[in-house]
């Protein structure tokens, strides 16, 4: 009886070691099914059995969405020979999740298989203005205000201005700046007058009247002593009416467009968030516009200093499209024109993350003018991403005229399309404070995904390379 006992307990033991061991992903790796296998439509990708046992897969829905080595992989299971390569070869968009188990009895675990389809846009490469609205200024930030009381006021907040919301006219004046702003309110103020604001929200103009508060800072009166109040009239060179709030004038830069699907006149650009400087969050970008841009010169980038494009754009009459979405893999919208002056119109396929690789590739950006460039970069490191991520590559720039003329990676950059094998695989993002020869760069995939191209969709120090005003946002 004790024998027996025994042996039950050396068999539950070793059934249980051997459970640990098949689960493990080091077992997994020595087989050499990963846990998510992804395909495009025409697609086969093959994967060696190194285990010298036999597997099965199992799969309820993966019947009509792929097969493995020309047989359907069905509830009943598929047998795979110790030794032999899986080719897994997709029949129809979609996903399936696959059991496998070690000679059809102990489960090793589960691989998904996704079946995407080839997604093919044009590359950019063109010379782009942001306009973060139309018109008028942008709110990017409340702050309080402390009175010549010396008590803290509150006045955009209870007037109800939104962050986002684009101030277009003080008082029926239309406004064009963020100084006229600042001017029109100062002078209602000391004239003892509410002001009426014209705000744009959600494509509708709606009005509100706000009182200006009266704010100086180190004022002193005629004696040189510290000024305890303002009486009509004599206001001193400090005191100035305000309302509370960050604005930030229309244009937020030079930046390059990464790609476009001509067909659903979809467009990504950037490869970043757009922040606000003071508040260091995304500015909302309610009524924005990309509009071509001409960049007339270069300061080249410095170990330690970032380089820039300085770049001229007009208004209305060059507005290649509008800006629906600011995320943080850049900004996104549609055309309501083509690009032009690009180096060819014919679209090429999107690499996913993992076909990705390192090696010799080329961006596409412009130095000069509007005209569109190919300059050699090399692939340094690929960190592979099982999720969308913001810094997917390390690239260099190896192309001694482009080195030659911006010193490598600059401000205005961001966006640039980076092409290997023929295939989009990345774009610019970051450059290295400390080598401006090199920088980050997102996964083309990860963008093409926010942009909605796809089904369903929607360390070192790096500087985000937009040209923007270097000041703060002006405070009204």
């Amino acid at each position: 009886m004790k024998a027996v006992r025994r042996r039950s307990l050396i068999i539950a033991l070793l059934l249980l070691l051997i459970a640990c061991a098949v689960s493990s992903p080091y077992l997994r790796a020595f087989i050499g099914l990963p846990r998510h296998i992804r395909m495009l439509e025409g697609q086969s990708r093959e994967f060696p059995v190194r285990l010298p046992l036999g597997l099965y897969l199992r799969s309820d829905e993966g019947v009509n969405i792929f097969m493995v080595n020309d047989s359907r992989v069905e509830k009943g299971g598929f047998h795979l020979k110790r030794g032999s390569v899986a080719r897994f070869r997709p029949l129809n968009l979609g996903t399936a999740d696959v059991q496998v188990k070690l000679l059809g009895v102990l489960p090793i675990g589960r691989v998904k298989v996704d079946v995407l389809p080839r997604v093919n846009v044009v590359p950019g490469g063109q010379a782009i203005g942001v306009l973060l609205a139309a018109r008028g200024v942008i709110v990017v930030g409340h702050y309080p205000l402390v009175g010549i009381d010396g008590r803290r006021y509150y006045p955009a907040q209870e007037a109800g201005i939104e962050v986002g919301d684009v101030i277009v006219s003080v008082n029926g004046v239309p406004v064009e700046g963020a100084n006229q702003v600042e001017r029109l309110i100062d002078m209602s103020g000391r004239e003892h007058n509410e002001i009426d604001l014209g705000l744009e929200r959600n494509g509708q103009v709606i009005h509100t009247r706000i009182k200006p508060v009266p704010t100086g800072t180190g004022a002193r009166d005629i004696h040189g002593e510290p000024y305890n109040g303002y009486q009509d009239g004599d206001y001193g060179d400090s005191m100035k009416y305000r309302i509370g709030v960050y604005i930030k004038d229309n244009a937020a830069g030079v930046g390059t467009l990464s790609f476009f699907d001509p067909d659903k006149k979809v467009y990504g650009a950037l490869g970043h968030v757009i922040t606000d400087a003071n508040t260091n969050q995304a500015i909302n970008v309610r009524d924005g516009r990309i509009v071509a841009a001409q960049i007339m010169g270069i300061q080249q980038g410095q170990r330690g200093q970032p380089g820039e494009k300085i770049g001229v754009f007009g208004g209305g009459e060059d507005v290649l499209g509008t800006i629906e979405r600011n995320t943080k893999f850049g900004i996104f919208g549609k055309l309501t024109s083509l690009p032009k002056n690009g180096l060819a119109m014919e679209a090429i396929p999107i690499a996913l993350a993992e076909e990705v690789t390192e090696g010799e590739a080329e961006m596409l950006t412009v130095v000069k003018d509007d005209k569109v460039e190919r300059f050699k970069v090399e692939i340094e490191r690929v960190l592979h991403q099982t999720s969308p991520g913001t810094k997917g590559l390390v690239i260099r720039v190896t192309d001694p005229r482009l080195i030659a003329m911006t010193g490598g990676i600059v401000q205005g950059m961001s966006g640039s399309p980076i092409i290997k094998d023929g295939r989009l695989c990345a774009i610019v993002t970051h450059v290295f404070l400390a080598d401006p020869r090199r920088g980050y760069a997102t996964l083309a995939e990860w963008m093409a995904r926010e942009a909605g191209l796809y089904p369903g969709t929607s360390s070192e120090r790096g500087v985000s390379m937009v040209p923007q005003r270097r000041e703060l946002p002006d405070a009204a």
